[in-house]
């Protein structure tokens, strides 16, 4: 299979993701009077050496398609090479900066991503870190994002990560400072229960579980979930629930409007815990003025203390917000 032909079926297939409405979105930030394409991937923008960006990605940072000796690469990327569409790279310097904002202040979105770039050669595959100037230079490609097999495609992976990366790219290539309410409009969060592995592996060593902290994160998730089956039942546990392009680490549903949050930290005490949770649970729960009651939960493996929870009760009884701490046992 050629990358042409993965490209159509992206194409194709995205009509079932938020991915599919790319250039609808393109032509409200970018305030187009119509959109530039209809498609995401075009002839113009298929390479026949392999990659493909989407239809308006040189300025931009771009959704990228392309073959890698250890399979089929997908993930959000820059293009720093000068061209007739690209005169001068100074144009991405703002988004290099809003993209290592990002990564900096909100590591969790870049755990299950890699990253690697073109200098001359390619890099190793590393995890995700903010880009120096040393690869802001004439002829770089900096890539971040996945690897699959080419013998096992799967469009609903790569189409569902498109989608995790949709707000990233959104916050990058929005200029204003206030987004219209067209591009803040998200669909109405859907609860589903059909994941049933987390995106990392589960069979950690010892060592792994007791000093990694994406690892432990993975460990404790799985442990809370498996927990809540057994108190809730399996249909009404979900594990990462896609929510305004985020994911919520455990979701338990106690009616068709109703439900728990739990979003799993590894600070090192309850009270770090909180600080860590506490403005992602927020954003889950109430931005867009979202239509579902909520119970917004910080788990972790840490006993809270009087203080602490004395905290939360403040919260909750001066301020009415339904939040709570759950020790994962």
């Amino acid at each position: 299979m050629d990358i042409r032909e993965i490209a159509d079926k992206i194409n194709e297939e995205s009509q079932k993701y938020q991915f599919g409405k790319l250039q609808d979105l393109r032509k409200e930030i970018k305030g187009l009077s119509r959109k530039a394409s209809s498609l995401i991937f075009t002839d113009q923008t298929i390479s026949d050496d392999g990659w493909a960006f989407h239809y308006g990605g040189r300025k931009e940072i771009q959704f990228n398609i392309g073959f890698e000796n250890e399979g089929l690469r997908y993930g959000i990327a820059f293009s720093l090479e000068t061209s007739r569409s690209l005169p001068d790279l100074s144009v991405l310097y703002p988004k290099i900066l809003k993209l290592n904002s990002i990564i900096r202040n909100e590591p969790e979105l870049f755990v299950d991503y890699q990253m690697w770039f073109w200098k001359d050669k390619r890099s190793e595959i590393e995890n995700v870190r903010e880009i120096n100037d040393q690869l802001v230079q004439n002829g770089t490609f900096i890539f971040i994002g996945k690897l699959m097999d080419i013998d096992e495609l799967d469009y609903d992976r790569i189409l569902s990560t498109f989608d995790d990366l949709l707000n990233i790219y959104q916050e990058v290539e929005t200029e204003q400072k206030t987004l219209s309410e067209n591009i803040q409009k998200k669909i109405n969060f859907e609860f589903d229960n059909r994941i049933k592995h987390l995106p990392q592996k589960s069979n950690y060593n010892t060592i792994e579980k007791e000093i990694n902290i994406d690892v432990r994160h993975s460990y404790l998730q799985e442990k809370l979930y498996n927990e809540l089956i057994s108190t809730f039942g399996e249909h009404a546990v979900g594990l990462e629930n896609r929510i305004n392009g985020n994911r919520i680490d455990v979701v338990v549903k106690k009616s068709e409007d109703s439900y728990n949050f739990y979003e799993v930290k590894t600070g090192s005490s309850a009270k770090s815990c909180i600080r860590q949770a506490i403005g992602q649970l927020f954003e889950y729960a109430f931005w867009n003025n979202s239509n579902f009651k909520v119970d917004m939960i910080i788990a972790g493996e840490f006993e809270i203390d009087k203080t602490t929870l004395d905290y939360i009760d403040y919260l909750r009884s001066n301020f009415n917000i339904p939040i709570m701490y759950h020790l994962i046992k």
